[in-house]
Formats: C-alpha cells, sequence, structure tokens
C-alpha cells in the first residue's frame, strides 16, 4: 500500500533515512513496527523495522508517553492531548469513527476541558484507555465483555469509568485493572481468574480484587491475556489469572482467581506481563540492584536464556556484559528492554517483525541489540512502538 511505502521511507537513521522526521514535535519521535489486527493479523501492513508515525501536530507538544493494544498505538503529549493510530474497526481511535486502518495518528477526541496526565500500558484488546488530572478514568472502543466497565458494545469516543481518584490503570483482552482511592478494582472477563475477585466469573462494573497485603500501596499494575499483576510499595510482586505455561511464577501451571505472590531474589522495581493468547505468557521484571529475572513461555525464546524451554518459576537473565537495563517490556511472543544508554534490545519471535530486525532474523533465543535508540517501547501481541525523546 502507498501509505507503508511512504512511512518506511521514514526510518530512525540507524535503519535508513537519516534525517526524516513525521510531523511530531521536534523532541520527540514515534515508531511503530510488527503487525496489527483484531480479525487477524493484518500481515500487508506488517513492517519489520521501526518506522516514524506521523500526525501528530507540532503545536499538541512533546510525546511523553505511548502505549500499546493488540491492534492499536497511542501517544500522549505534554499539552495532554492523546494521539492513536492503527486499526478501528471497533472505534479503538476514539475520534467517534469506524474507519479502516489509519497509519497517520488521529487525535483521540476526549470531551472539553478533559487534560489526560497517563496511559495505561498495555491496553485492552482493541480498546483505549487514559487517566485525566482530575483522577477521572476514561475507556473507548470494543467492550464486548465490559472490559470498559460498562454495558455499551463499542464506544467510539472515551466514555467515563465509573470510578474517581483514579491514579493507575492497566488492560488486555477482555479485563481491565484500576487503582481508585488505594484499592484494586478489575472489570471484565473472568474466565481464568483474571479479576482476582476468588471466581471465574465476569463484571461489567468495577469489582474489588481480593488477597493483596492490606496496608501495602500498589505502586505499578500490569496484565497480559487473561492475566493481571501487581507490584506494591515494598517491591513484593503479586499476579492471578491464566498460568497454562508458568506465567504466574509460583512453580505450577495452575489459573489463580487470587493474587498469589512471586518468590524473587529481593524487592522488584518493575515488572510487565506480555502474552496474547493460550500459547504463550511470560513475566520480566527488573530487580532492586539491576538483576533481571523472567519467567512463563519460552517456546521462541522469550525469555531470552538460549533455549525454548518454558519456565514456571523466575529465572535470571543474562544480560550482555557492560550492559544494564532500566526499562523491560513484554509483548506476545517476545520480550523487549531498553539500556542505560537508550539502546533497544530484544528477544523472542521475529516472525511479523516485531523483534524491528528486518524480515531476514525469525528468531533470537537471546537479547539481541536493534539499532534504535529509545526511551520508551511498548508491545501488546504483535503491535510494538517506541518512543525517543531528547532530554
Amino acid at each position: 500500500m502507498s501509505v507503508i511505502l511512504a512511512a518506511a521511507a521514514l526510518l530512525f537513521a540507524g535503519f535508513g533515512a537519516a534525517g526524516a522526521r513525521p510531523d511530531s514535535a521536534s523532541s520527540s519521535m514515534v515508531y511503530r513496527w510488527g503487525v496489527v489486527g483484531n480479525r487477524g493479523a493484518i500481515t500487508s501492513l506488517q513492517l519489520d523495522t521501526p518506522t516514524a508515525v506521523a500526525g501528530i501536530p507540532r503545536r499538541a507538544g512533546t510525546v511523553t508517553m505511548i502505549a500499546t493494544s493488540n491492534s492499536d498505538g497511542y501517544a500522549l503529549t505534554s499539552r495532554g492531548e492523546v494521539y492513536g493510530w492503527g486499526v478501528n474497526s471497533y472505534g479503538e481511535l476514539g475520534d467517534g469513527r469506524l474507519t479502516p486502518y489509519s497509519t497517520k495518528a488521529v487525535r483521540v477526541q476526549f470531551p472539553a476541558g478533559v487534560k489526560i496526565t497517563s496511559l495505561p500500558n498495555p491496553m485492552p484488546f482493541d480498546g483505549g484507555l487514559a487517566i485525566d488530572s482530575k483522577g477521572r478514568a476514561f475507556g473507548w472502543g470494543l467492550n464486548a465483555d465490559g472490559d470498559l466497565c460498562n454495558d455499551g458494545a463499542i464506544e467510539s469516543r472515551p466514555e467515563r469509568i465509573p470510578l474517581t481518584d483514579v491514579t493507575l490503570a492497566t488492560g488486555a483482552r477482555t479485563h481491565s485493572l484500576f487503582v481508585s482511592h488505594g484499592a484494586l478494582y478489575a472489570c471484565g472477563s473472568g474466565d481464568a481468574g483474571e479479576l482476582g475477585d476468588g471466581s471465574t466469573d465476569s463484571h461489567t462494573t468495577p469489582i474489588r480484587v481480593r488477597g493483596l497485603p492490606a496496608k501495602q500501596k500498589i505502586t505499578a499494575l500490569t496484565s497480559s491475556w487473561e492475566g493481571s499483576g501487581a507490584l506494591l510499595a515494598n517491591g513484593s510482586y503479586y499476579d492471578w489469572g491464566y498460568n497454562a505455561d508458568g506465567q504466574l511464577g509460583d512453580d505450577s501451571t495452575t489459573d489463580r482467581a487470587r493474587p498469589v505472590r512471586v518468590r524473587l531474589p529481593g524487592p522488584v522495581i518493575q515488572v510487565f506481563q506480555g502474552g496474547s493468547g493460550r500459547k504463550n505468557g511470560q513475566t520480566i521484571a527488573i530487580l532492586k540492584g539491576g538483576a533481571i529475572y523472567d519467567w512463563g513461555a519460552n517456546s521462541d525464546g522469550q525469555l531470552g536464556d538460549g533455549t525454548t524451554t518454558s519456565s514456571d518459576v523466575p529465572i535470571r537473565l543474562r544480560v550482555p556484559s557492560d550492559v544494564t537495563f532500566t526499562q523491560v517490556n513484554s509483548g506476545g511472543f517476545a520480550t523487549y528492554a531498553i539500556g542505560s544508554h537508550g539502546q533497544l534490545w530484544d528477544w523472542g519471535s521475529n516472525a511479523e517483525g516485531q523483534l524491528g530486525l528486518g524480515s531476514a532474523v525469525s528468531m533470537r533465543t537471546r537479547p539481541t541489540r536493534v539499532g534504535v535508540q529509545l526511551t520508551q517501547v511498548s508491545s501488546t501481541a504483535q503491535n510494538v512502538a517506541g518512543l525517543h525523546t531528547k532530554r
């Protein structure tokens, strides 16, 4: 398609076109690669290397945060505006339309006066979430299982989530999590216990997650296909939901409908779940002191240990010498990390271009450097976005 050919010319300098720039703020660049889809992957739009996203106007300010769903990417700017690109068959671009795939970013249409301050990462499948300056959460896109906490099937523009004082949120497949007034709530499908209320029931309105320590503040949330996780202020990490490949890290492959603590050799400072279906699902964490541990599915080398053997307990990742990973992220069949100097590293499957290494590479079972500098990376399923902000 002509839009893809045009976008391919806007590669980061490490991949080709030096000096190429989309119409975004000069101090930030947003990239996309991999493949998207909500009714099967749109392979004709697959990108094998990071490609610049156009459509974010300079007047919107610097892009400060990105996030992805399985089918879309989102960027938050310093002016509190959100821009999205990708599939829009369920209104997940939030501009009031249901249109074909857009490679150019469009502005998400929030109610007048709303200033967005945070993008949950990742997003529910085929949908978006955002938190504004007043602690209000909004959701848009597909709501088939109530993961947007209301009864509408499709929301083509952002609608309020029935919670207040929201500080954190996340979503994946057909469920969402929210911290409201310090407590954790969930809504959507509960097929594998991912709502954390002790059952496999589904709910279209927020219900309380049960089983987390009462006196510990939740500092981060993460989610994956039928999976959920919460990081607490003392560095302990709890997860629950689907566990067929050991992605809960509790030395079992049994689904859990209440949070279980993952036993790690030190406090966790960052954690991210990945997984886009029943055949994958893995988690990666950074511990205090910098050690990296991961666990779960490994059919495509996404644990980075040089094998394709899954693990239901955390294993330490051997990081390349003289490299420190400061950020981690995980998608469907691949895992990502950013080094202390901004280098992107990844490993796992490249069947749909999600490693950004070109079409000649099929899989990497150990961390491999990608020729792009980033300040943030986000992946859901095989869809990947990257942000580079000049400091």
